[in-house]
């Protein structure tokens, strides 16, 4: 059954060394889903998508431009990066935004209020010391 299933995998392939590491790992993976860091394997998970992700840009990048191995990879980082950069500066310029009007409307509700403390002169000298 084992191979029937697995078809793309020989039995060369299938040693022992390789099925004890394949079981080890879903058991660690079975392990933490029911502990309770489950959340951790959302970003193995995460990390597999985004490494499939790239893996997709390589592969459309060495296809369309004659590249070598190493450029085609560091341009489908530099793609693969590009959405964090753009949530960074939107985040950057929105803060800016946020930030200007969190001023005005402190600089008004300051306005509203009258300070209640007198105004002394130069010479004033209190009464009781």
């Amino acid at each position: 059954m084992f191979s029937t299933v697995f078809s793309m995998i020989s039995m060369d392939m299938a040693s022992s060394g390789m099925l004890l590491a394949i079981g080890m790992g879903a058991g660690f993976a079975i392990a933490l889903a029911v502990s309770a860091q489950r959340w951790l394997l959302w970003y193995l998970l995460g990390g597999m998508g985004y490494w499939l992700g790239v893996e997709a840009i390589y592969y459309s990048v060495s296809q369309w431009f004659t590249l070598s191995e190493w450029h085609s990879y560091v341009v489908a980082m530099g793609i693969s990066w590009l959405p964090l950069v753009a949530w960074v500066l939107y985040r950057a310029l929105r803060f800016d935004d946020v930030s200007q009007t969190v001023q005005q409307r402190r600089e008004l509700e300051a306005a509203r209020y009258v300070e209640h403390s007198p105004v002394y002169d130069d010479d004033y000298t209190p009464r009781f010391q």
